[in-house]
């Protein structure tokens, strides 16, 4: 079986080993790459196959995390990246996002969350948990357009009711819309072939990066 490949990118070589062990143990994804910091990685995969995911420490001198996700974004905008830190700070959190994250985890997380981070990206996209969520919600957004294809009114309806924090089923969003629940399902699939989107997480993100969602 093809196991996945994955890049990390981390100043601190014991940190860095120690990360690129557990993936290995894991069994189902190789280590292709590590480097000691973000102008190192960049260079690396200018000159190697793309892995299938980046993980990437916020902190590390030279070129940071987020500067290193963001030229990832515009060179190699298919490549999705893991953000690993030790740090809370919750506007580091939106900044990740709003320039292509696929999910944002604490170096204290355990195996098994780290495990899942890693899975749920490579399988629906995205990693979004409840800090993740916490931080979203508590943050002004601006109105902006989203990149790529134009919304329809009902699909923005549709992705304020899917964002809404109670969290209601796609039954509970057509009984608002007042529409067949099939009609929701067109929406949702609508939205996934416009952008791209593989997941319910994907689309939650993707309102609230392109502040569809006013939080």
């Amino acid at each position: 079986m093809t196991k996945h490949r994955i890049a990390i990118a981390d100043d601190h070589r014991l940190v860095r080993e120690s990360i690129a062990g557990t993936i290995e143990r894991l069994g189902d994804y190789a280590v292709t790459l590590q480097s000691s910091n973000g102008l190192e990685l960049l260079a690396t995969l200018q000159s190697n196959d793309l892995p299938d995911l980046v993980i990437l420490d916020i902190d590390m001198p030279g070129l940071g995390g987020l500067e290193t996700l963001e030229q990832i974004q515009s060179d190699f905008p298919t490549l999705k990246c893991l953000m690993l830190t030790f740090d809370h700070d919750e506007q580091k959190i939106i900044r990740a996002f709003r320039h292509g994250a696929r999910g944002y985890l604490l170096k204290e997380s355990s195996p098994e969350d780290f495990h899942h981070a890693i899975q749920s990206i490579l399988q629906t996209g995205y990693y979004y948990n409840e800090m993740i969520h916490q931080a979203m919600m508590r943050e002004p957004v601006a109105e902006r357009k989203p990149e790529g294809p134009r919304l329809t009114e009902r699909e923005k309806q549709f992705l304020l009711l899917l964002c809404d924090p109670q969290e209601p089923t796609y039954e509970q969003i057509a009984d608002r819309m007042k529409v067949h629940k099939g009609t929701v399902d067109g929406y949702r699939a609508a939205l996934f072939d416009k952008y791209s989107i593989r997941s319910k997480t994907g689309l939650v993100l993707f309102a609230i990066k392109n502040g569809i969602v006013k939080i």
